[in-house]
């Protein structure tokens, strides 16, 4: 997941997301070779819908391909990390119907306790780099980034 980028909106509509970070492989730390880009939507905060076109990567060493992620997107939901963090912490305005609030809260619920384990683990191996109360955001990226994010898409719950 990237924090650092910008956004170019193309003559269809679609904002191209632009990297102004460095990426390096989150497994074995090697260079990312850009491979292509797919399409990704999501539901802004304000309810409207927005398609970004999101740059595919390879690994020069494992060859594994990653999808770089602005922190607006949290991999697997279809809201903004905006809406999930208002979500989270209880505000009740948000452009969710209530089983979209219940699923996201259940699924905070149920996660929580292995972000925080992982936080753990990452201040214990790298020291003080996040805020003492890290918000939802900055949770999800240092899971994602380390390489710890649990998938719970069904295609890997099989075999």
């Amino acid at each position: 997941m990237i924090k650092s980028y910008g956004r170019r909106k193309d003559d269809a509509g679609r904002v191209h997301i632009l990297c102004y970070e460095i990426n390096v492989c989150p497994i074995c730390g090697k260079a990312l070779l850009v491979i292509g880009t797919r399409e990704r939507r999501y539901i802004k905060d304000d309810g409207m819908t927005e398609e970004l076109v999101i740059r595919r990567l390879r690994c020069k060493g494992c060859h594994k391909i990653h999808h770089e992620l602005p922190d607006i997107l949290i991999p697997y939901k279809r809201h903004c990390t905006k809406t999930v963090e208002k979500i989270v912490e209880g505000d009740g305005d948000v452009c969710c119907d209530d089983p979209g609030i219940s699923r996201i809260r259940a699924w905070w619920r149920a996660c929580r306790l292995y972000f925080d384990g992982v936080m753990s683990s990452l201040r214990e191996k790298y020291g003080d780099v996040f805020s003492p109360d890290p918000a939802p955001r900055e949770i999800v990226r240092a899971v994602v980034n380390a390489n710890l994010w649990v998938h719970t898409r069904s295609a890997f719950l099989s075999g």
